[in-house]
C-alpha cells in the first residue's frame, strides 16, 4: 500500500534529469550536487533528507541523500547505500546516482519498483566520495594527497580504526559506523563487470562462505544490464581476487567489519566517456540499480528486543557454520537483516549484558525474508551464597538467584575457587590436539624438522604463492608464552601472530628461535598463528615453527548441584559436602531444552563450609543406638570431614575423634 500519493512537482530553477535530455547529457558538476540534493529535500520533505557527511582533504563537502517513506523516522527496514566515484576520474557513477535519486522521487507512487524501494528500504546515496579528484580540469584517480581511496580501508587482521586513514576514508568509516547497513555497492569505471568479495585472501580463501549469495546479488544487477551480462565476463561478474588482488578495498572492509554485503560495480569500460552516452548508460543501469537495492529484502530478518522491557537490543547475529559473517541489529529499532540464500539455518544472537540465544532450523525461501523475532534476557543474578557466608557441613541450605522466569537453570559449586594451573604444550604427542583449529590454503601440522626442545613442533602448512595458512586456539587469561622460528623471504613472506584479532607479531627473514611472552587479561582469548606468502619467490625453508606454548589455565573444579532445574524456579536445595574456606557457587540459564547455555553468574567472593555439632544419629531414626555405631567407626578420624560423617562430629570441631567417643557412648 502506498503511504504517499504521487506528487507532480515542478522545481523552480531546476530541470530534473528525467525530464530534460539537455540536462541528462551533461556530466554533474561538483558545485551542483549539494544545492540539487537540498532542493530534493525541500520538495519531498517526507521522502528524503540531505546530509553533509564530512569534508575532503581540500575542504569540499561529501554529500549524501537519505530516501525513505517516513523521513526522518527510524523503521524496521534494511539500510542500503550506494557510493560513487571514490576514484575521481571515474565519473559515470556520480551521474547514475543523481539520476537514480531523481527517478525514485519523481516516480514514487507510479512505478511499483521505485515505490517498493522507498517504502521498504532505508536508502542512502553518496554521489561523490572523492570530490578533490573529481572537481578539477584534469581529474585524478587519487585524492588530493595522491592516495587511492580503494586501497585505504582496514584489512582483516588490522585494527578497524580511522587512525592513519585519509580523511575521505574516515568520513565513510565514521558514517557507516553510525548505521547498520545491510547491502551496498560502490560504482566505478574502466571495466564492465560486477566484482564481489573477497578482493584478497586474508581469510585463507578468496571465496567467502556467502559466495553463492554474493553471486546471486551480483547477477541481480548484471542480468538487467545487457552489455554487462553479455560482455567479456561470465554473466557479467567475477570474484575480486580471481580478477586481481586488492588490499585495503572498501567492499572487503564492509564485509569483514560492518556486517554489510557490498560489491564493486564497474559500469563502463571508459572512465570519462562522452556526455552524449549518458542516456544509454541510464538505460543500461536504471533497472539494475533498483533491482540490486531490493536484494536487501531477502534472507532472515526480525526484531531483537529485551524480553522484559521490550526495548531494542544491539545484538550480533551469526549464521552457525559460516565464518566472517556477523551482522548487527540496529540499536535504535532492534531490527536485523541477514541476507542469505534459500536453505535452513541456525542463527545465534549475542549482546553485551544478555544471555546468548540460538534459534534452530529457520527456513529461508526465495523472495521476501523470513521473519524471526528474538527476545533476549539478562543473565541470572546470584543471591545466596554470594561470598562471606558460613554454611554448615551436612545441613541443607538453598542456593537462590533471580532471573528469567521462563528459563531452566544449571547450578554448580566448587571448593577450590579461583585455582590456577600452568599448562604447557610442546606438541610431543606428534599431532595437533582438539584444542587447535587450523585452516587456510593448507593446514598446519606437527613435524620434527626443527624444534625448540623435544622431538616435535607445530609447523605452518606448505603454502604456494598468494596463499595463507593459520592455526588458532582459545585460552584463558594469565601468563602466556611460546617460541617461534621464522625462515622466509625477507620483507615479503611473513609470520603473523594475533591475540583476539589484533596482530602483535609480524616477522620475516631467516631467524633463530625467539620467545614471545605476554600477560592476557582475565577471560577467554583467541590466539592465531599465521604464515602468509606473496605472489612469487621462496627463500630459506619458507615456513614458521611454533614450540613450547605455555598458558595459564583455570584449575577450578566445578560439580553440579543440579544439572537442570524446572523452568522458572529461582532456588534449589544444596547440602555442602565438605569443610572448606574456598567455596563458590554459580548459576546460568539454559534455553531450548538444554541446548543453549547462558552466562554464569558466580559468587562475588568465597564462602566457608564449617563444622556443626553432630547428633550421632547416622541412621536418622531419632535415637543414637547400635545401628549408628558402625558408621561412627567408619568415620573415626576421617579428614576431611564429609557430610556423611558429620553426625559423628559431636563437638563440631571438624573431625570425628576420641573427644566425640564419650559423647557418642553416653547418648546410646
Amino acid at each position: 500500500m502506498f503511504r504517499h500519493p504521487f506528487l507532480a512537482v515542478v522545481l523552480t530553477g531546476l530541470i530534473l534529469f528525467g525530464n530534460s535530455r539537455a540536462s541528462a547529457d551533461t556530466w554533474t558538476n561538483y558545485a551542483d550536487i549539494g544545492p540539487t540534493l537540498l532542493t530534493y529535500e525541500s520538495t519531498y520533505p517526507t521522502l528524503c533528507k540531505r546530509y553533509n557527511l564530512g569534508q575532503s582533504v581540500q575542504g569540499r563537502d561529501i554529500w549524501a541523500l537519505r530516501i525513505s517513506d517516513n523521513m526522518p523516522a527510524e523503521e524496521d527496514e534494511p539500510e542500503f547505500k550506494y557510493i560513487a566515484t571514490m576514484h575521481g576520474d571515474e565519473i559515470v557513477g556520480t551521474k547514475m546516482c543523481m539520476m537514480l535519486i531523481d527517478y525514485l522521487l519523481t516516480n514514487y507512487g507510479t512505478d511499483p519498483q521505485a515505490t517498493n524501494i522507498i517504502d521498504e528500504v532505508d536508502l542512502w546515496i553518496v554521489p561523490l566520495m572523492n570530490p578533490d579528484g573529481y572537481d578539477k580540469a584534469s581529474r585524478t584517480r587519487t585524492n588530493a594527497n595522491g592516495v587511492d581511496l580503494n586501497r585505504d580501508f582496514p584489512d582483516l587482521g588490522t585494527p578497524n580504526t580511522t587512525t592513519g586513514r585519509q580523511v575521505e576514508t574516515a568520513v565513510i568509516m565514521n558514517w557507516s559506523a553510525q548505521h547498520t547497513f545491510t547491502a551496498s555497492a560502490n560504482l566505478h569505471g574502466g571495466e564492465l563487470v560486477a566484482n564481489y568479495p573477497f578482493d584478497n585472501e586474508d581469510t585463507g580463501s578468496r571465496y567467502a562462505d556467502d559466495d553463492l549469495l554474493l553471486i546471486w546479488m551480483s547477477e541481480e544487477y548484471t542480468q538487467h544490464n545487457l552489455p554487462m551480462w553479455n560482455g567479456d565476463w561470465y554473466h557479467g561478474r567475477t570474484n575480486g581476487a580471481d580478477w586481481y588482488i586488492v588490499h585495503g578495498g572498501m567492499q572487503d572492509w564492509n564485509y569483514h567489519f560492518m556486517g554489510n554485503k557490498e560489491i564493486t560495480l564497474e559500469i563502463g569500460v571508459t572512465k570519462q566517456p562522452s556526455a552524449t552516452l549518458i542516456p544509454q548508460f541510464w538505460a543500461d543501469n536504471r533497472v539494475s540499480m533498483m533491482s540490486y537495492i531490493e536484494t536487501s529484502l531477502v534472507g532472515v530478518r526480525g526484531l531483537v528486543t529485551d524480553g522484559v522491557s521490550g526495548l531494542p537490543v544491539a545484538a550480533t547475529i551469526r549464521v552457525d557454520g559460516r565464518s566472517f559473517n556477523d551482522v548487527y541489529s540496529d540499536p535504535d529499532v532492534g531490527d536485523y537483516h541477514r541476507l542469505i540464500e534459500p536453505g535452513t539455518y541456525d542463527l545465534s544472537f549475542e549482546a553485551v549484558g544478555y544471555d546468548p540465544i540460538t534459534v534452530s532450523n529457520i527456513p529461508v525461501l526465495s523472495g521476501d525474508a523470513t521473519r524471526q523475532d528474538v527476545e533476549m534476557y539478562t543473565p541470572p543474578t546470584l543471591g545466596f551464597p554470594n561470598g562471606g557466608e558460613e554454611l554448615k557441613i551436612g545441613l541443607t541450605d538453598a542456593v537462590a538467584w533471580t532471573g528469567n522466569t521462563v528459563a531452566q537453570y544449571q547450578v554448580q559449586y566448587t571448593d577450590n575457587a579461583d585455582a590456577l594451573q600452568v599448562t604447557g604444550d610442546g606438541f610431543e604427542s606428534g599431532s595437533l590436539t582438539p584444542e587447535y583449529t587450523t585452516g587456510g590454503s593448507v593446514p598446519w601440522s606437527v613435524t620434527s624438522g626443527s624444534t625448540h626442545s623435544g622431538t616435535f613442533a607445530a609447523q605452518a602448512g606448505n603454502t604456494s604463492d598468494n596463499q595463507v595458512t593459520w592455526m588458532t586456539r582459545t585460552v584463558n587469561g594469565g601468563d602466556m608464552s611460546f617460541w617461534y622460528r621464522v625462515s622466509s623471504e625477507v620483507n615479503y613472506d611473513f609470520f603473523n601472530f594475533y591475540v583476539d584479532g589484533t596482530r602483535v607479531v609480524h616477522v620475516s627473514g631467516n631467524g633463530s628461535w625467539t620467545q614471545y611472552a605476554t600477560t592476557l587479561s582475565p577471560g577467554s582469548h583467541e590466539l592465531k598463528w599465521e604464515y602468509t606468502k606473496d605472489v612469487s619467490v621462496s627463500n630459506y625453508s619458507d615456513t614458521v615453527w611454533i614450540d613450547d606454548l605455555q598458558i595459564t589455565d583455570d584449575g577450578t573444579v566445578w560439580t553440579d548441584v543440579i544439572a537442570l532445574t524446572p523452568a522458572g524456579v529461582s532456588s534449589t536445595p544444596w547440602t555442602p559436602p565438605y569443610l572448606g574456606v574456598d567455596y563458590k557457587v554459580r548459576v546460568r540459564a539454559v534455553y531450548n531444552g538444554g541446548t543453549t547455555f547462558g552466562q554464569w553468574d558466580v559468587s562475588d567472593a568465597v564462602f566457608s563450609v564449617v563444622p556443626t555439632p553432630g547428633d550421632g544419629d547416622y541412621s536418622d531414626n531419632g535415637t543414637v543406638d547400635l545401628f549408628d555405631f558402625a558408621s561412627f567407626q567408619q568415620c573415626f578420624g576421617a579428614n576431611p570431614l564429609t557430610a556423611a560423617c558429620a553426625p559423628g562430629d559431636l563437638d563440631g570441631n571438624g573431625v570425628v575423634e576420641v573427644q566425640d567417643l564419650d559423647d557418642f557412648v553416653s547418648q546410646m
